[in-house]
Formats: C-alpha cells, structure tokens, sequence
C-alpha cells in the first residue's frame, strides 16, 4: 500500500507548481548525501515526466524526507468555540430587547429620551470583549502549544 494513499488518488494528476515542490525534495536529498548527481538527474527527468501522484511518488518513496513529509500531520485549525459563539447569542437577546423597547418608546413619545439600553449594553459588551479576548489571547495559543507538543511527541515515539 502506498503511503499516499491516505491522502488521495494515486492517479490524481500534479502539475508543475507540484513538479517544483517535489524537485526541492530531491534536491533536499542530494544536499543530505542520500543520493548522487547522477542519479537526481535520473530522477528529476522522470518526475518531470510524471502525469500523476503514483509517477512522482515511485522516485520520491525510498526517502526519508519525503517520508517525514507524509507522516507530519497538518493539524486542523482551531475555531470558535462554541462557549463564545453562545455567550455573544446570549448577551445579544437582552440587547436587542431593551434597544427594540427603547426605539419603540422613542417613536411613540415626543422629542428625545434617554438612552437608557447603554446600561445594559455596556457592561455586557465589555464582559464579552474581555472574555473573547482572553480565549484569543490566553486559551487558544497555550491549546495550539498542546497540540503542537501532542504531535512531536506522537513523531518521536514512531
């Protein structure tokens, strides 16, 4: 089984912004020592000539970066947590009550009143800004260290 098979069709085709990352790979190797001039050159013709990923992959397989390549696993991104997405639906509910009563009471009264949801707003806003920002700022970058931690140790155990 090949190892990219986890991670599509063999017989998907590359193109040559593909071609060009997998030659820096070859070139990566002779850099290292793992192959010779003569045989990168054997190489690059024929990924050059690859049509898909099972033609690129047969010159690439044997190394051991391109290897570590395969098995880095891309972690996925983190997104809003659905705390935060149900705090802000939760401080929008008292909000939008007191400015729709507010703006009703405005349009049925003489003249100008005063704005009194602000009382409310305000200090919601601000509990819901500073809480935001905390998981921005605090949360998600020492859960993005575990993550990337998790996974080097995952690496060194293989």
């Amino acid at each position: 089984m090949s190892s990219l098979e986890r991670f599509g069709d063999r017989t998907m085709r590359i193109g040559n912004p593909e071609r060009g990352a997998l030659t820096e790979i070859l070139r990566a190797a002779v850099d290292q020592g793992y192959i010779d001039l003569d045989e990168y050159e054997k190489r690059v013709d024929v990924l050059l000539a690859a049509q898909t990923v099972g033609d690129a992959e047969v010159v690439l397989a044997d190394l051991p970066t391109y290897q570590r390549i395969l098995d880095a696993e891309e972690p996925e991104k983190l997104g809003t947590p659905d705390w935060i997405k149900w705090m802000w639906f939760g401080f929008s509910i008292p909000i939008g009550i007191n400015l729709g009563v507010w703006a009703v009471v405005e349009f049925f009264t003489d003249g100008p009143i005063y704005f009194w949801p602000i009382w409310i707003m305000v200090p919601l806003l601000v509990v819901g800004v500073a809480l935001t920002g905390a998981e921005r700022g605090i949360m998600r970058p020492a859960t993005e260290r575990r993550r990337r931690e998790h996974l080097r140790n995952k690496r060194n155990r293989r």
